[in-house]
């Protein structure tokens, strides 16, 4: 494969998922290095999947999906009704005389910033609001909110509802710090390097992301906002308001490209972002130590496609586009997703990993790197691992009673039950830090 389409190729959806598999059939083999893989568990994360599907929502056709959308739905004060705190802002723009399309995107603005500073926060940190405590994904959501309102990511005090470009390259460690509410005592992980990600983001769409970002609006001079990704979707539409998943992961992925890290993985030249050498796929020792080839690479892009998750509920809620493709998508591989696997006995850490893991961290919990093997083979079985806990799920809760298949079904797994089954399977077995079974060493950039 020439070098270009190497690069092309690993940037891909359909990479994410290939790749993967070609570790999940090294499992199957008993190939993998790190782990012990006991398939006739799967089943048991399955049922316990349904499970919750039942106990908070009834059926699969009521989950809504996963994304940054679910953190702004809170159910406050112990009451069964949630507050939807976006649905909020929309309502009142609206009535103000905003436009529908420059809600969408304000509310692109805020989960684009506000997932890239969705990297894990620790078990230490904490964010205290008017409407409560949060912790972790929630805290960090609200906390994005509260800055989003007051203007910080605006260069303009007429517009203070978006994020753009000329704000973003001048946002200080102190200003996302303060905004953060860290402190000695409310200690947050990789603080300084969440705020260069969101400078790196402002470099991106006013360099060469201006083709997905640089947009148009009402004022007609306006600095780069990843809400004009919408006026890109409008322009390359196959059909009038009809999009593919294509469009949307190529504004992510392409556009945003120069946010990641130069020292993330390179290929030719080119940095890749969320890919990782993978000794698994290595067909012998000798080819473990050649340094980085194509063919033992393996993609996740985790944030992109948390990005895209996200991004994708607007386009189609407030934006009003249909979307083809989304089946594309993956399910996403992180700690929670992972690790509910590890406390589920699907997959074991072998001991020599667990030791040397135990020697970087703290708490009873192995630490690794995100490069680190035992990551890298662990993300990967989770990718796979995930789509096979949801065709289990379409089968005993579509299938098997005739039911439809509701649109965007991994998403609502996701949502109600993968992700929700790790934190709550954490809780139970961890319940004084809450950490998943298997921790990642995050420079606030990692998932």
């Amino acid at each position: 494969m020439a070098a270009t389409n190497n690069v092309k190729y690993l940037k891909s959806l359909q990479a994410v998922r290939e790749r993967s598999q070609a570790v999940y059939e090294r499992a199957q083999q008993d190939g993998l290095q790190h782990f012990d893989f006991d398939k006739t568990k799967i089943e048991s994360v399955a049922d316990y999947v349904i499970s919750l599907i039942a106990r908070d929502y009834g059926t699969i056709d009521k989950v809504p999906t996963h994304g940054r959308w679910r953190s702004y739905c809170l159910a406050l004060g112990g009451s069964d009704t949630k507050r939807d705190l976006v649905g909020e802002h929309v309502a009142k723009w609206k009535e103000s005389g905003v436009s529908d399309w420059e809600c969408a995107r304000r509310v692109v603005d805020l989960f684009v910033v506000s997932v890239l500073i969705d990297a894990g926060a620790g078990s230490k940190w904490r964010y205290t609001d008017s409407l409560g405590v949060f912790e972790r994904t929630e805290g960090l959501g609200i906390a994005a909110l509260r800055m989003f309102e007051s203007g910080v990511f605006s260069s303009s005090p007429n517009y203070p509802f978006q994020a753009d470009a000329l704000a973003l390259v001048s946002l200080t460690d102190e200003a996302l710090l303060e905004g953060f509410q860290v402190s000695e005592e409310n200690p947050l992980l990789g603080g300084a390097n969440r705020a260069e990600l969101l400078r790196s983001l402002g470099r991106a769409m006013s360099g060469g992301g201006a083709k997905y970002f640089g947009g148009e609006c009402e004022c007609a001079s306006h600095p780069a906002r990843p809400g004009f990704m919408l006026d890109y979707l409008a322009k390359s539409a196959v059909e009038p308001k009809t999009v593919s998943i294509d469009s949307i992961w190529e504004a992510i992925v392409d556009g945003l490209a120069s946010v990641w890290p130069a020292s993330r993985t390179q290929l030719d030249g080119v940095s890749l972002g969320d890919v990782w050498p993978c000794s698994t796929l290595a067909t012998s020792q000798a080819e473990e130590g050649e340094g980085i080839s194509a063919g033992h690479l393996v993609p996740f892009h985790k944030l992109s496609q948390w990005l895209t998750w996200s991004v994708l509920e607007v386009v189609v809620k407030l934006g009003g586009f249909s979307v083809t493709g989304i089946e594309r998508l993956t399910g996403l591989p992180e700690y929670r997703n992972g690790g509910l696997f590890v406390d589920m006995g699907v997959l074991t850490l072998r001991d020599a990993d667990r030791q040397r893991g135990l020697m970087q961290g703290s708490g009873g919990v192995p630490h690794f790197d995100g490069f680190d093997p035992v990551i890298v083979e662990w993300r990967a079985m989770t990718v796979v691992l995930l789509d096979r806990v949801a065709e289990i799920v379409r089968q005993k809760c579509c299938d098997a009673s005739g039911c439809p298949v509701p649109d965007m079904f991994l998403s609502r797994v996701l949502e109600a039950g993968t992700w929700k089954a790790g934190r709550e399977m954490a809780a139970r077995l961890r319940p004084d830090t809450k950490d998943p079974p298997i921790n990642i060493i995050s420079d606030g950039t990692l998932f």
